[in-house]
């Protein structure tokens, strides 16, 4: 397997962690987006949006980080990280589904002022960031609820936490507090502890 991704893309990220957390043998190739290589014949001919990150598999590709982890996840049952009975699948995709609906957006409207304003050199849009930052702090109250007197978003450890943890690994820079949401600082903390989280992180 290959996976076509970039080290700064959080979509990436997550994929990156559940591959190691699994021990997957997967090779990581870097698209250099600078240059324009998400946007060639043969990339679009992989993931016709164009974006990372991208799993190959002897002829068979798949896009979407979520379905990714999913796929990943499903090619090793016994690691557990994607439930099998009805209830457990239904709660990990419903984690799944409010991260691309909700979560990642609210954080993808603070990072593009940001981290993302800072890398295309334009300047920050202080109410665009003011607005993305209402409905971040929003969507940490949520799982603040969710994670009192858990470890972890579904019980034991899944694809969720590895998916929404993602959005936060670079919450210093995009100026996210977590210190009014105790239960979510906790449960960031003992996903940054594993290693499989660690080895993924972005090169900052």
């Amino acid at each position: 397997m290959k996976l076509h991704e970039h080290p700064m893309s959080s979509a990436a990220f997550k994929v990156r962690a559940v591959v190691h957390e699994l021990g997957l043998p997967v090779t990581f190739v870097t698209v250099d987006m600078m240059k324009g290589e998400h946007k060639t014949p043969a990339f679009l001919a992989m993931n016709p949006n164009g974006k990372v990150p991208t799993l190959e598999d002897d002829g068979f590709y798949l896009w979407e980080s979520n379905a990714i982890l999913c796929y990943l996840a499903a090619r090793k049952p016994e690691s557990g990280l994607l439930p099998t009975d009805a209830r457990g699948m239904a709660q990990v995709q419903q984690w799944l589904q409010w991260h691309a609906t909700t979560f990642a957006p609210s954080t993808g409207e603070v990072m593009a002022e940001t981290l993302y304003a800072k890398f295309m050199g334009r300047a920050k849009d202080e109410a665009k960031y003011a607005a993305g930052m209402e409905k971040v702090r929003r969507d940490l109250g949520v799982l603040e609820k969710a994670l009192a007197g858990k470890e972890y978003l579904c019980g034991k450890l899944t694809i969720a936490d590895f998916s929404l943890v993602s959005t936060l690994l670079l919450r210093a820079p995009m100026g996210v507090d977590l210190e009014a949401f105790p239960h979510v600082k906790a449960w960031v903390a003992r996903m940054e502890a594993r290693e499989s989280v660690r080895k993924s992180l972005p090169p900052l």
